[in-house]
């Protein structure tokens, strides 16, 4: 090939990268479709948290787009959706049918009852799920709750939390379940 036609070329194959490249740059930088409310899209600006006298938020479990694309994540969305939504109605019988028996035999009603008698649970957003094996899954999110202070843990007496938790989730009985286990002693909380 002949010198003085070998720099156009490189120049044409260069340009044509770079389109290519810039293409590719904006397919793969689109945000995942939200389904309703059930997907968190990061917004292109800063986020506002929620005002003091609105916490803890609203109550819809939400997944991040790299929780939404595990397998598992739609069923990781209701099943903690249903948790929440027990805890957030006081509704005892629907939080059994949320968590593991396990979890069930370790918690009468009673005290279950007393423990989140003031509890208001929102702004729940699942960051991210990782399979631990076939039957069980470790689920890293976000909430915030509100309490009475009594009702507060004993290493933050705060009327309102942000907590960062890792959750177990087992498969029994044909679906997902929150479950007891080692991950849920790393959860991380400050005061609103």
């Amino acid at each position: 090939m002949q010198p003085r036609l070998l720099l156009p070329l490189v120049l044409v194959v260069a340009a044509a990268t770079a389109g290519v490249g810039a293409l590719a740059r904006d397919v793969y930088q689109r945000p995942a479709p939200a389904q309703g409310d059930q997907i968190a899209v990061p917004s292109t600006g800063s986020s506002a948290p929620v005002p003091r006298d609105e916490q803890p938020g609203g109550g819809v479990v939400q997944l991040s787009i790299d929780a939404s694309m595990h397998p598992d994540g739609p069923r990781v969305r209701e099943v903690l959706q249903q948790f929440f939504d027990a805890i957030n109605d006081l509704d005892y019988d629907l939080w059994t049918a949320t968590v593991t028996a396990r979890r069930v035999n370790e918690t009468p009603r009673s005290r279950w009852l007393s423990d989140y008698e003031s509890s208001r649970d929102g702004t729940i957003l699942v960051h991210r799920v990782e399979s631990v094996s076939p039957d069980r899954l470790r689920v890293l999110m976000t909430f915030t709750s509100t309490q009475d202070m009594a009702k507060a843990p004993a290493e933050l007496q705060a009327d309102c939390i942000h907590w960062r938790v890792v959750y177990p989730l087992q498969a029994e009985d044909g679906a997902l379940r929150v479950d007891l286990g080692t991950e849920g002693s790393t959860s991380q909380f400050t005061a609103c």
